[in-house]
């Protein structure tokens, strides 16, 4: 049975700022594959890749490059197959 999850930041994460979406709309992901490029808008600024938590189809972005996203706002729409589980917050993971 299909079932919807938002996908957010973890709760102990920092604002970023969004700098690219890697992956469209209607894009099969894979859990941990990265949707998207984000900064935390730091001196010297860092990039990072922010992975979907579980596998699914990517149906929406609610979120544009140079967007601020926060824990608490849904940055894409994913439906996933099987059984409805707790999906968890994603933590970006850095690049280099």
């Amino acid at each position: 049975m299909p079932y919807l999850y938002e996908l957010k930041l973890d709760e102990g994460e920092p604002a970023y700022t969004l700098l690219q979406q890697l992956v469209p709309a209607g894009t099969l992901v894979g859990t941990g594959q990265a949707v998207a490029i984000l900064t935390d808008g730091t001196v010297g600024s860092m990039e990072y890749h922010l992975p979907a938590p579980r596998q699914g189809l990517l149906v929406q972005w609610h979120a544009g490059s140079g967007d601020v996203l926060s824990p608490a706002n849904p940055i894409a729409r994913i439906v996933c197959e099987g059984v409805e589980t707790p999906v968890p917050g994603a933590v970006p993971s850095r690049l280099g």
